[in-house]
């Protein structure tokens, strides 16, 4: 071994130059996607609770639109729900008065209803772009619970087709306070704006590194509502773009308000989670100082040590630029082909081995002895750790979202998870990696 190292050499191949590169990864959108669920006895709730008892009358001057017979008409039970066929059917038992002009007191002084009735209505249902739910809401039929009769002279005169018309004529101004008190009362925006901005909230993919992930999001799309005997079911896909940043601390992103709702015809429900990272040369160059301060690469007992290594990119390659020490004393350009492992969720450089440059370079017996177990300890160091976490995205959205305002009216599950490489490509100043993510998110509403 003395014998051998005395005979070292000094060796300053030429660097390979920083020419070559592979064509940008163009930015991609990602998407979270799901059924957003709520059961209808919420939305009957909320129905129940937005709509005034008095649909007509409440006003003496809306009473008296009709001098023949001034009515006020009064809810007297709950509205009560179905939904089928993309239609919502609304029924409620009202009552009807008779205004006299004489009279004083609000509605709550009326103690004899005129007549009484059950009454059904229906309304398709749709999402509207503010983030409510519409409805237009038309009357279908009728039933009598006490019909309408008036004593003159001790005998009873039955008014039923008076107050027929006089109901044909109010009909408007009954479905128009439906309609109202599910519009003012069902804001999806509050539903959906904590999981927006939950989203835009930093994920640590990396402690040791501090590599964050940035999701931006950009806009929401929903498709057809859609619903049974239970609960109603909104589409909703959340498209956002990503990106990685290197930072100590968690970065502070740019708050985005909640966009206006796109709607479509249909809806993928797939999450399509495309995750863009960057990792500069600078930042990696970095990483590297840290890590040789901390340990020495050696082969042989320390007959041959690499001393430090900084990387640039060329020749659709990663380049190594390696100080040695033993055996051989100076530099040496190493490439690799980098490429992202699913298993353990590393950057990795493969393939290593010498630039032609620095092959001619080295001695032949060196080259031959140590050239292969150098470059597969190379191989092994030029290792960047990702995170586990990105397998866990989808988990960790989900995770944020259930701590924060959304989890506490709504239920969040995850399924389905994949995980694919798309595509690795060598820039002049760091490593593009896009990676997707594909999964399915329940989201199911408890209280609206």
């Amino acid at each position: 071994m003395v014998l051998v190292m005395s005979r070292c050499g000094k060796v300053q191949p030429r660097p390979p130059q920083a020419t070559g590169f592979d064509p940008p990864i163009a930015p991609a959108l990602s998407y979270l996607a799901g059924p957003l669920h709520f059961p209808l006895s919420e939305l009957q709730a909320k129905i129940n609770q937005g709509l005034d008892p008095v649909l007509i009358g409440r006003s003496s001057k809306e009473s008296r639109g009709n001098p023949l017979l001034p009515l006020r008409v009064v809810r007297s039970g709950p509205v009560r729900i179905r939904y089928e066929n993309q239609t919502v059917s609304f029924s409620a038992p009202i009552q009807v008065f008779l205004v006299s002009p004489f009279r004083s007191g609000g509605p709550d002084s009326l103690k004899d209803p005129f007549c009484a009735l059950h009454v059904d209505f229906q309304s398709p249902l749709a999402v509207s772009p503010d983030w409510r739910l519409s409805t237009r809401t038309r009357f279908q039929q009728y039933r009598w619970i006490r019909r309408p009769v008036v004593k003159i002279l001790g005998r009873e005169i039955s008014l039923t087709e008076l107050a027929q018309r006089e109901l044909e004529r109010r009909k408007p101004d009954i479905e128009a306070a439906i309609d109202s008190a599910v519009y003012n009362e069902l804001r999806l925006d509050q539903i959906v704006k904590p999981i927006w901005e939950s989203l835009q909230k930093p994920l640590m993919l990396s402690k040791a590194y501090g590599l964050w992930l940035l999701p931006m999001p950009v806009g929401v799309t929903t498709g057809p509502l859609q619903g049974d005997n239970r609960q109603l079911t909104i589409p909703l896909r959340i498209a956002f773009q990503t990106r990685t940043v290197l930072n100590r601390k968690p970065p502070e992103p740019t708050p985005l308000p909640l966009p206006v709702l796109e709607k479509r015809d249909s809806v993928d429900l797939t999450s399509d989670l495309r995750i863009m990272s960057f990792l500069s040369y600078a930042d990696i160059n970095r990483i590297l100082a840290e890590s040789f301060q901390r340990e020495k690469l050696e082969l042989g007992l320390g007959a041959l040590t690499i001393q430090g290594a900084t990387i640039y990119g060329g020749q659709h390659s990663i380049i190594a630029r390696t100080q040695v020490k033993g055996l051989v004393n100076g530099t040496l350009y190493f490439r690799g082909r980098p490429q992202f492992d699913t298993t353990t969720s590393t950057l990795k450089v493969i393939g290593v081995g010498f630039d032609a440059q620095t092959e001619e370079a080295l001695p032949d017996r060196i080259a031959q002895w140590w050239g292969k177990p150098l470059c597969r300890l190379l191989e092994e160091f030029l290792v960047f750790p990702l995170g586990e976490e990105i397998r866990r995205i989808p988990e960790t959205i989900t995770s944020e979202l259930k701590k924060g305002e959304a989890g506490r009216a709504a239920d969040f599950a995850i399924r389905d998870f994949q995980l694919v490489p798309q595509r690795v490509a060598v820039r002049p100043d760091g490593i593009q990696t896009l990676i997707q993510i594909r999964s399915k998110v329940d989201v199911s509403i408890r209280q609206l």
